[in-house]
């Protein structure tokens, strides 16, 4: 080893002094070139940018016909002042070998960068920078809007709405701002009451003393740099005199159109009676920060477009409304479009009907609240929420209680029947940071992190329809979440309950047509429709769903002509999420007796647990699964449908009924009907005693404990020496055997013990 060593060392020696005699080469330092042609002018492709992207092309004719081989294209938050003092600023770079570029990474929507351009030449030389703007005026980019001035100066338009106690102040985003600074005094006081590290535009003081001038300001801040104060003065309003015991329908209305906005924190307005508003017309209040306490009161007669309150911060409790609404606005609740306060003790008897001709912007239609960040407890929504296209529809959220919900909610039931139906989707929609195509669920529709719901049951039927999927298809829509409490979750399920049917109708305008071109995936669950639409990371908020001490005892009829990959229908859960090994996504303690059938031309996996499945333990099936669809490449299973990712399935029962009515080629399982291919060890301490119907045998794909191994380069171990898997049943009449255990097909490298009871 030494010896090589020192062979080494003498070669590089002599290489050396190779060098120092002959030069062969002449290293080409490149840099700066000014003589080579730079891009004549870049530009903002509104087009092709976005909320959330910014997209240029430039003109890179000369610098082509010279020679040049590619582009730098850099951005900046730093504020720049002109186009040379520019030295020590950060920009981020780059490699752009085309004369057009759609950023999308590392840039933020509503934030400012400055851009520029060069043109890169053989031998590492480039081009004098380019810049966007003119040859006076440099402009930044405002991501979601387009280039514009951008100057670092003080907050423009500083406006406050005063109340009797309180004013709500607001300014303009000043450009490469990350903080703001807003200060307050009464104009008799000397001392400022400083809030600091603001990432918002707005600030509410609360309270003030009616009557009274106080001073306010607020400067711009980034890194150690500071703009200079924007000034302004405000009067907060003299008592309104209006007595908040409210006893009749006219003075219910004069709160909802004037004294709700002027209500101070915590202000409580009480009914003292039941209120008819009968023929009346509803002016809804743009907020309210109060306390509404309808001590157990009604109000009748309820004929709305808009919710009660807009947005609502305060409370509203101890009330029962009745009536009708059709909604004109997007998002919707007969209580309030969006609450960041709270929603106690409300019934809500008012039927919501949304419908259009199309629906072209996405939707959140609820029976009390349209979307919620606050605390939901003791609600009851007892009408029927209806949303109807007539065409075609994109994202939306509809449900029971709250279409989108991103905090806690306890106690609460809906009884109402909740339901969409439309011809076909048309697109995606955001909504809660997730692409989302509709979404249905009894209790709430979207419930994104941050949500959690315990002890909360549906009653009400949930319906979902599309009568012509297939119509302007041109690309995979996936996925549509159904559930009876929950569509799409993301946060802890708890103690809920569902108890109304759930029908899925997704059609081919010619019933029973397969749609093969693209994926028209649904998940369908007891409880929740899954959580696949906020796992899209490993980490974080959008990885948390559980689901814990939950029934299913609503039927669940999934009819649904998309063939081309598989939809998921479990009793509690449809698909928890996607097939990776930390989903972060668990089902404990949980009970499926409701019947589930999937019928049409679709390929499918139904479970009585979960279609696809995560963590499952301590949970039992006792439901009817009935599988009579036209394609063979489906799996059916008590327990699970699917199972892989090495997730740890516990001391779960897999009882009920499987009937197959087609051949079901990818599993029929008593415990699973098909296992992954990803090497793991589990079903401990689980229990399978269920009867299995098949229509046709297929040996090779149907067992007890798992009817195919979808793979065998993956070892799996099912149950363990000490602790095995108890077999009883039938299928198809006969007692369990060796030989039927497991099917037929890939059973080498995989071992299940078992012992047959």
């Amino acid at each position: 080893m030494k010896t090589s060593k020192i062979f080494i060392l003498a070669l590089g020696i002599a290489a050396l002094v190779a060098c120092k005699q002959e030069n062969p080469y002449k290293f080409n330092p490149g840099g700066l070139d000014a003589s080579k042609p730079a891009v004549a002018s870049i530009a903002y492709d509104a087009a092709a940018s976005g909320p959330a992207k910014a997209a240029f092309t430039w003109d890179a004719e000369q610098a082509l016909a010279a020679g040049a081989t590619s582009f730098t294209l850099e951005l900046t938050d730093d504020i720049l002042v002109d186009y040379v003092k520019n030295n020590g600023t950060t920009w981020s770079v780059i490699y752009a070998p085309e004369t057009s570029y759609v950023v999308s990474k590392g840039i933020s929507a509503g934030k400012f960068y400055y851009v520029r351009i060069r043109a890169n030449y053989d031998g590492y030389y480039y081009s004098n920078w380019t810049y966007l703007g003119t040859a006076d005026t440099i402009l930044a980019v405002l991501v979601g809007t387009g280039p514009m001035v951008a100057n670092f100066g003080a907050p423009a338009n500083l406006t406050a709405v005063p109340t009797e106690t309180s004013f709500k102040a607001s300014w303009d985003a000043v450009p490469f701002a990350e903080t703001y600074t807003f200060e307050y005094k009464a104009k008799s006081a000397e001392e400022w009451s400083v809030i600091d590290n603001m990432k918002v535009t707005e600030y509410e003081v609360n309270g003030l003393v009616g009557e009274t001038v106080y001073d306010y300001r607020v400067k711009a801040n980034k890194g150690g740099v500071s703009t200079e104060y924007t000034e302004a003065t405000v009067t907060t309003l003299a008592p309104s005199g209006f007595d908040p015991h409210i006893g009749n329908g006219d003075a219910f209305l004069a709160f909802l159109a004037e004294e709700s906005g002027l209500a101070a924190v915590g202000a409580e307005y009480t009914l003292e009676a039941d209120i008819d508003l009968s023929g009346k017309t509803v002016v809804p209040a743009a907020s309210f920060k109060g306390v509404l306490n309808g001590k157990g009161h009604s109000i009748k007669g309820l004929s709305l477009t808009a919710p009660l309150f807009t947005t609502l911060s305060g409370s509203v409790k101890n009330l029962v409304l009745e009536g009708t609404a059709s909604p004109e606005v997007p998002v919707f609740g007969v209580v309030a479009g969006d609450c960041s306060g709270s929603i106690e003790g409300v019934t809500n008897n008012v039927a919501v009907t949304y419908s259009a001709a199309a629906i072209a912007e996405p939707i959140l239609v609820a029976g009390i609240v349209g979307q919620c960040s606050g605390e939901l407890v003791n609600c009851f929504n007892e009408a029927a929420v209806s949303v109807v296209s007539s065409g075609a529809a994109v994202g939306l959220g509809v449900a029971g209680v709250a279409a989108l919900l991103t905090g806690p909610a306890s106690g609460c039931d809906n009884r109402g029947d909740v339901s969409f139906s439309a011809t076909h989707y048309s697109a995606k929609a955001k909504i809660a940071e997730a692409d989302v195509l509709p979404t249905v669920g009894g209790f709430a529709a979207i419930a994104a992190a941050g949500f959690s719901v315990s002890d909360c049951k549906n009653y009400g039927k949930v319906s979902f329809a599309l009568t012509a999927a297939e119509t302007d298809l041109a690309a995979n829509m996936n996925r549509t979440q159904i559930g009876g409490v929950v569509g799409a979750p993301c946060g802890r399920i708890t103690n809920t309950h569902n108890y109304g049917e759930i029908n899925v109708s997704m059609k081919h305008s010619t019933p029973g047509t397969a749609i093969a071109a693209f994926d028209l995936i649904v998940c369908v669950g007891g409880i929740g429709g899954g959580d696949f639409l906020f796992t899209n990371t490993s980490t974080g908020p959008f990885s948390n769903t559980s689901y814990t001490n939950c029934v299913n005892d609503g039927a669940i009829i999934v009819d649904s002509d998309a063939s081309k990959s598989n939809s998921a229908i479990g009793g509690i859960v449809g698909w928890p999420g996607q097939e990776k090994p930390a989903p972060g996504t668990s089902v404990s303690g949980c009970t499926n007796r409701g019947a589930i059938t999937g019928r049409g031309a679709m390929k499918c996996r139904l479970g009585g647990i979960e279609g696809g499945s995560g963590v499952i333990e301590n949970s039992v099936n006792e439901g009817v699964i009935t599988l009579d669809v036209t394609s063979t490449a489906c799996a059916i299973g008590s327990l699970c449908g699917f199972h892989s990712q090495g997730h740890a399935i516990t001391a779960c029962v897999a009882k009920g009924e499987l009937i197959a009515k087609c051949k079901a080629t990818s599993g029929i399982g008593g415990l699973i009907g098909n296992l992954g291919n990803v090497e793991h060890d589990t079903a401990y301490g689980c229990i399978v005693d269920c009867k299995i119907t098949t229509s046709e045998a297929a040996p090779e794909t149907t067992g007890f404990v798992v009817g195919y191994f979808n793979g065998t380069s993956k070892s799996v171990t099912l149950g363990s020496a000490a602790d095995p898997i108890q077999v009883s049943g039938s299928l198809n009449g006969a007692a369990p055997t060796d030989a039927t255990i497991c099917g037929t097909k890939n059973p080498d490298n995989h071992t299940i013990n078992y012992v047959i009871k």
